[in-house]
Protein backbone atom coordinates (compact mmCIF):
# COMPACT_ATOMS: atom_id res chain seq x y z
CA UNK A 1 0.00 0.00 0.00
CA UNK A 2 1.48 3.42 -0.92
CA UNK A 3 1.65 6.05 1.48
CA UNK A 4 2.47 9.32 -0.21
CA UNK A 5 2.43 11.59 3.26
CA UNK A 6 5.52 9.68 4.45
CA UNK A 7 7.13 11.96 2.00
CA UNK A 8 6.59 15.03 4.30
CA UNK A 9 7.71 13.82 7.26
CA UNK A 10 11.18 12.71 8.84
CA UNK A 11 11.19 9.11 8.43
CA UNK A 12 14.52 8.03 10.24
CA UNK A 13 14.28 5.27 12.32
CA UNK A 14 15.72 5.91 16.20
CA UNK A 15 16.93 3.43 18.36
CA UNK A 16 17.08 3.83 22.00
CA UNK A 17 18.19 0.85 24.21
CA UNK A 18 18.28 0.73 27.94
CA UNK A 19 20.20 -0.12 30.73
CA UNK A 20 19.90 -3.02 32.76
CA UNK A 21 23.22 -5.50 32.58
CA UNK A 22 22.63 -8.79 31.58
CA UNK A 23 18.79 -8.06 30.63
CA UNK A 24 20.29 -5.90 27.48
CA UNK A 25 21.31 -9.10 26.24
CA UNK A 26 17.67 -9.09 24.77
CA UNK A 27 18.98 -5.85 22.79
CA UNK A 28 20.25 -8.24 20.48
CA UNK A 29 17.00 -10.16 19.47
CA UNK A 30 15.44 -6.78 19.11
CA UNK A 31 17.62 -5.48 16.62
CA UNK A 32 17.79 -9.08 14.61
CA UNK A 33 13.99 -8.54 14.73
CA UNK A 34 13.98 -5.34 12.90
CA UNK A 35 16.33 -6.67 10.38
CA UNK A 36 14.04 -9.38 9.32
CA UNK A 37 11.07 -7.08 9.13
CA UNK A 38 13.16 -5.19 6.88
CA UNK A 39 13.15 -1.83 9.55
CA UNK A 40 16.16 0.20 9.27
CA UNK A 41 18.04 1.58 11.91
CA UNK A 42 19.06 5.14 11.33
CA UNK A 43 20.90 5.82 14.76
CA UNK A 44 21.41 4.59 17.87
CA UNK A 45 21.02 6.09 21.75
CA UNK A 46 22.64 3.75 24.35
CA UNK A 47 22.88 3.50 27.80
CA UNK A 48 25.15 1.09 29.70
CA UNK A 49 24.66 -2.12 27.93
CA UNK A 50 22.20 -0.87 25.50
CA UNK A 51 25.46 1.63 24.30
CA UNK A 52 27.42 -2.05 24.43
CA UNK A 53 24.94 -3.46 21.99
CA UNK A 54 24.77 -0.93 19.82
CA UNK A 55 28.17 0.08 19.36
CA UNK A 56 29.12 -3.79 18.81
CA UNK A 57 26.60 -4.01 15.96
CA UNK A 58 27.33 -0.69 14.64
CA UNK A 59 30.70 -2.40 14.32
CA UNK A 60 29.30 -5.17 12.75
CA UNK A 61 30.14 -7.70 15.35
CA UNK A 62 26.96 -8.78 16.59
CA UNK A 63 26.29 -11.99 15.41
CA UNK A 64 30.03 -12.80 17.04
CA UNK A 65 29.00 -11.29 20.19
CA UNK A 66 25.82 -13.27 20.42
CA UNK A 67 27.60 -17.09 19.74
CA UNK A 68 29.60 -16.00 22.02
CA UNK A 69 27.34 -15.12 25.10
CA UNK A 70 24.90 -18.50 23.86
CA UNK A 71 28.12 -20.13 25.25
CA UNK A 72 29.08 -18.02 27.94
CA UNK A 73 29.60 -19.47 31.17
CA UNK A 74 29.82 -18.38 34.93
CA UNK A 75 33.31 -19.18 35.02
CA UNK A 76 33.85 -17.05 31.71
CA UNK A 77 32.28 -14.55 33.75
CA UNK A 78 34.53 -15.07 36.80
CA UNK A 79 37.18 -14.55 33.88
CA UNK A 80 35.65 -10.77 33.56
CA UNK A 81 35.96 -9.82 37.10
CA UNK A 82 39.02 -8.16 38.44
CA UNK A 83 38.48 -7.29 42.05
CA UNK A 84 40.70 -4.17 43.85
CA UNK A 85 40.39 -2.42 46.86
CA UNK A 86 36.72 -1.29 47.19
CA UNK A 87 37.28 1.92 47.89
CA UNK A 88 35.42 3.25 44.72
CA UNK A 89 34.15 0.17 43.42
CA UNK A 90 34.42 -3.93 43.96
CA UNK A 91 36.00 -4.08 40.35
CA UNK A 92 39.01 -2.14 38.23
CA UNK A 93 37.28 -2.84 35.31
CA UNK A 94 39.54 -3.51 32.80
CA UNK A 95 39.58 -7.05 32.17
CA UNK A 96 35.56 -5.69 30.85
CA UNK A 97 37.11 -3.55 28.28
CA UNK A 98 39.60 -6.45 27.39
CA UNK A 99 36.65 -8.52 26.48
CA UNK A 100 34.56 -5.86 24.78
CA UNK A 101 38.32 -5.74 22.63
CA UNK A 102 36.93 -8.82 20.92
CA UNK A 103 34.01 -6.96 19.15
CA UNK A 104 34.97 -3.13 19.15
CA UNK A 105 39.18 -2.32 17.78
CA UNK A 106 40.54 -0.39 20.29
CA UNK A 107 40.84 2.41 18.37
CA UNK A 108 37.94 2.79 16.96
CA UNK A 109 35.97 6.01 17.70
CA UNK A 110 32.61 6.99 17.72
CA UNK A 111 32.14 9.49 14.82
CA UNK A 112 33.81 7.19 12.80
CA UNK A 113 31.00 4.40 12.97
CA UNK A 114 28.61 3.86 9.34
CA UNK A 115 25.52 5.71 11.48
CA UNK A 116 25.40 7.88 14.22
CA UNK A 117 25.83 6.80 17.72
CA UNK A 118 25.47 8.24 21.16
CA UNK A 119 26.67 6.89 24.65
CA UNK A 120 25.13 8.01 27.41
CA UNK A 121 27.10 7.94 30.76
CA UNK A 122 26.17 9.97 33.96
CA UNK A 123 28.10 12.72 35.54
CA UNK A 124 29.06 12.23 39.29
CA UNK A 125 29.13 15.14 40.55
CA UNK A 126 25.82 16.72 38.80
CA UNK A 127 23.91 13.70 38.06
CA UNK A 128 23.44 15.17 34.33
CA UNK A 129 23.94 12.82 31.59
CA UNK A 130 26.76 13.02 29.91
CA UNK A 131 26.34 12.53 25.77
CA UNK A 132 29.21 11.49 23.91
CA UNK A 133 29.10 11.37 20.58
CA UNK A 134 32.35 11.03 19.23
CA UNK A 135 35.92 10.04 20.68
CA UNK A 136 37.18 6.51 21.52
CA UNK A 137 34.41 4.31 21.80
CA UNK A 138 35.82 1.72 24.15
CA UNK A 139 36.38 4.92 26.76
CA UNK A 140 32.78 6.11 26.28
CA UNK A 141 31.41 2.82 27.13
CA UNK A 142 33.50 2.05 30.52
CA UNK A 143 32.14 5.28 31.27
CA UNK A 144 28.84 4.08 30.43
CA UNK A 145 28.48 0.79 32.32
CA UNK A 146 30.43 2.35 35.85
CA UNK A 147 27.51 0.69 37.62
CA UNK A 148 27.96 2.73 40.72
CA UNK A 149 29.89 0.46 44.04
CA UNK A 150 30.70 -2.40 41.36
CA UNK A 151 32.77 -0.58 38.86
CA UNK A 152 35.13 1.94 39.35
CA UNK A 153 33.66 5.53 38.35
CA UNK A 154 35.77 6.42 35.10
CA UNK A 155 37.57 9.44 35.08
CA UNK A 156 37.31 11.75 31.84
CA UNK A 157 38.71 14.80 31.83
CA UNK A 158 38.05 16.60 34.87
CA UNK A 159 34.82 14.68 35.14
CA UNK A 160 34.05 11.91 37.14
CA UNK A 161 31.58 9.37 35.58
CA UNK A 162 29.48 6.01 36.73
CA UNK A 163 26.86 4.17 34.59
CA UNK A 164 24.70 6.34 32.27
CA UNK A 165 21.56 4.49 33.90
CA UNK A 166 21.37 6.88 36.99
CA UNK A 167 20.79 9.54 34.76
CA UNK A 168 18.67 8.11 31.69
CA UNK A 169 18.20 4.46 31.67
CA UNK A 170 16.32 4.25 28.24
CA UNK A 171 17.25 7.59 26.38
CA UNK A 172 14.21 8.54 23.91
CA UNK A 173 14.92 12.15 24.45
CA UNK A 174 18.61 11.40 22.93
CA UNK A 175 17.81 9.26 20.12
CA UNK A 176 15.58 12.53 19.29
CA UNK A 177 17.57 15.09 19.55
CA UNK A 178 19.93 13.02 17.22
CA UNK A 179 17.58 13.54 14.57
CA UNK A 180 15.08 10.49 14.45
CA UNK A 181 11.06 10.53 13.38
CA UNK A 182 10.50 7.26 14.57
CA UNK A 183 11.61 6.27 17.62
CA UNK A 184 11.76 2.71 18.37
CA UNK A 185 12.82 2.09 22.80
CA UNK A 186 13.85 -1.36 24.32
CA UNK A 187 12.58 -0.64 27.98
CA UNK A 188 14.40 -3.37 30.67
CA UNK A 189 12.75 -2.31 33.13
CA UNK A 190 8.89 -2.16 32.89
CA UNK A 191 8.63 -3.45 36.59
CA UNK A 192 10.21 -4.93 39.56
CA UNK A 193 11.04 -8.42 41.04
CA UNK A 194 8.58 -9.13 43.76
CA UNK A 195 9.96 -10.50 47.20
CA UNK A 196 7.93 -11.91 49.60
CA UNK A 197 8.75 -9.77 52.40
CA UNK A 198 6.13 -11.11 54.79
CA UNK A 199 7.63 -14.19 55.13
CA UNK A 200 11.78 -13.28 55.09
CA UNK A 201 11.05 -10.10 57.76
CA UNK A 202 9.02 -12.01 59.99
CA UNK A 203 9.35 -15.68 60.14
CA UNK A 204 13.03 -15.57 58.54
CA UNK A 205 14.16 -12.82 61.26
CA UNK A 206 12.84 -15.35 63.71
CA UNK A 207 14.74 -18.06 62.99
CA UNK A 208 18.24 -16.36 63.18
CA UNK A 209 17.91 -14.55 66.40
CA UNK A 210 17.19 -10.97 64.69
CA UNK A 211 13.75 -10.53 65.26
CA UNK A 212 13.39 -6.60 66.00
CA UNK A 213 9.81 -6.38 64.63
CA UNK A 214 6.63 -5.72 66.50
CA UNK A 215 2.85 -5.06 65.77
CA UNK A 216 2.48 -1.94 67.67
CA UNK A 217 5.05 0.39 65.27
CA UNK A 218 3.97 3.69 65.14
CA UNK A 219 5.31 5.30 61.21
CA UNK A 220 5.72 9.34 60.77
CA UNK A 221 2.69 11.12 60.28
CA UNK A 222 3.42 14.61 58.93
CA UNK A 223 5.54 16.46 62.30
CA UNK A 224 4.93 13.68 64.10
CA UNK A 225 8.11 11.64 65.65
CA UNK A 226 8.83 8.21 64.40
CA UNK A 227 7.75 5.75 67.20
CA UNK A 228 9.67 2.52 67.24
CA UNK A 229 9.32 -0.25 70.58
CA UNK A 230 12.90 -1.66 71.58
CA UNK A 231 13.50 -4.96 69.94
CA UNK A 232 12.23 -7.84 71.73
CA UNK A 233 15.17 -9.80 71.89
CA UNK A 234 18.84 -8.94 73.19
CA UNK A 235 21.15 -10.93 71.16
CA UNK A 236 24.77 -10.96 72.78
CA UNK A 237 26.26 -12.77 70.01
CA UNK A 238 25.59 -10.31 67.31
CA UNK A 239 29.03 -11.72 65.10
CA UNK A 240 27.13 -15.09 64.96
CA UNK A 241 24.15 -13.49 63.73
CA UNK A 242 25.41 -11.65 61.03
CA UNK A 243 27.66 -14.66 59.55
CA UNK A 244 24.20 -16.76 59.62
CA UNK A 245 22.30 -13.81 58.07
CA UNK A 246 25.34 -13.69 54.77
CA UNK A 247 25.26 -17.44 54.61
CA UNK A 248 22.90 -17.63 51.68
CA UNK A 249 22.80 -21.66 51.58
CA UNK A 250 21.77 -21.87 55.39
CA UNK A 251 19.23 -19.20 55.39
CA UNK A 252 18.66 -18.88 51.77
CA UNK A 253 15.01 -17.97 52.39
CA UNK A 254 15.57 -15.58 55.06
CA UNK A 255 17.14 -12.32 53.90
CA UNK A 256 18.78 -11.00 50.30
CA UNK A 257 22.29 -11.26 49.94
CA UNK A 258 24.62 -8.02 50.15
CA UNK A 259 24.39 -7.91 46.46
CA UNK A 260 20.71 -8.50 45.82
CA UNK A 261 19.66 -6.12 47.75
CA UNK A 262 22.46 -3.65 46.08
CA UNK A 263 21.41 -4.49 42.39
CA UNK A 264 17.29 -4.31 43.40
CA UNK A 265 18.00 -0.98 44.97
CA UNK A 266 19.30 -0.05 41.00
CA UNK A 267 16.64 -1.51 39.33
CA UNK A 268 14.05 0.55 41.70
CA UNK A 269 15.90 3.26 40.91
CA UNK A 270 15.56 3.20 37.06
CA UNK A 271 12.30 1.29 36.93
CA UNK A 272 11.38 5.09 38.52
CA UNK A 273 13.29 6.91 36.13
CA UNK A 274 12.22 4.88 33.15
CA UNK A 275 8.57 5.72 34.27
CA UNK A 276 9.13 9.29 34.21
CA UNK A 277 10.86 9.41 31.23
CA UNK A 278 8.05 7.73 29.86
CA UNK A 279 5.61 10.26 30.99
CA UNK A 280 7.27 13.25 28.75
CA UNK A 281 8.86 10.95 26.11
CA UNK A 282 6.51 8.43 24.59
CA UNK A 283 8.45 6.75 21.88
CA UNK A 284 6.56 5.52 18.32
CA UNK A 285 7.11 1.82 19.93
CA UNK A 286 7.87 0.93 23.00
CA UNK A 287 9.31 -2.97 22.96
CA UNK A 288 9.19 -4.66 26.81
CA UNK A 289 10.89 -7.91 27.58
CA UNK A 290 9.28 -9.63 30.18
CA UNK A 291 12.61 -10.04 32.03
CA UNK A 292 11.86 -9.60 35.99
CA UNK A 293 13.45 -13.15 36.52
CA UNK A 294 16.56 -12.03 35.23
CA UNK A 295 19.62 -10.89 37.40
CA UNK A 296 21.90 -7.52 36.70
CA UNK A 297 24.75 -10.77 35.79
CA UNK A 298 23.04 -13.25 34.83
CA UNK A 299 24.98 -13.70 31.39
CA UNK A 300 25.25 -16.69 31.54
CA UNK A 301 21.89 -17.43 30.68
CA UNK A 302 21.66 -15.75 27.42
CA UNK A 303 19.41 -18.09 25.45
CA UNK A 304 17.01 -17.19 28.13
CA UNK A 305 17.83 -13.18 27.85
CA UNK A 306 17.78 -13.80 23.91
CA UNK A 307 14.88 -15.25 23.15
CA UNK A 308 12.42 -13.02 25.24
CA UNK A 309 13.38 -10.12 23.44
CA UNK A 310 12.34 -12.01 20.11
CA UNK A 311 9.02 -12.85 21.80
CA UNK A 312 8.69 -9.07 22.79
CA UNK A 313 9.22 -8.05 19.47
CA UNK A 314 6.88 -10.43 18.05
CA UNK A 315 4.64 -8.84 20.51
CA UNK A 316 4.66 -5.55 18.49
CA UNK A 317 4.96 -7.11 14.97
CA UNK A 318 1.75 -5.17 13.96
CA UNK A 319 2.31 -2.24 15.32
CA UNK A 320 5.95 -2.17 14.03
CA UNK A 321 4.33 -2.49 10.66
CA UNK A 322 1.73 0.25 11.32
CA UNK A 323 4.02 3.29 12.83
CA UNK A 324 7.27 2.17 11.56
CA UNK A 325 7.67 0.36 8.37
CA UNK A 326 4.24 1.72 6.91
CA UNK A 327 5.82 5.15 7.23
CA UNK A 328 10.00 4.60 5.96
Amino acid sequence: MINPVKFFRNRKVGLALGSGGAKGLSHIAVIEYLENMKIPVDMIAGSSIGAVVGAVYLCGNMKKLKDDMLLFSKKELLSIVDLTVPKSGLLKGNNFIKFLAKYIPKDAKIEDLPKPLAIVATDYNTGKQIIFTKGNILEALRASVSIPGILIPAAYGEKILIDGGVANPLPVDVVRDMGSGLTIAVNLHPGLKVTRMKKIVKSGAKKIGLDLFSEDITYADNDKNVVVPEPKKIYSDWFRNIEQWISKEKHKDVFPSIFEVFFQAVNIMEHVNTQNILKYHKPTVLIEPDLLHIGTLDFHIAKSIITAGYAASAEKKNELIRKIRFWI
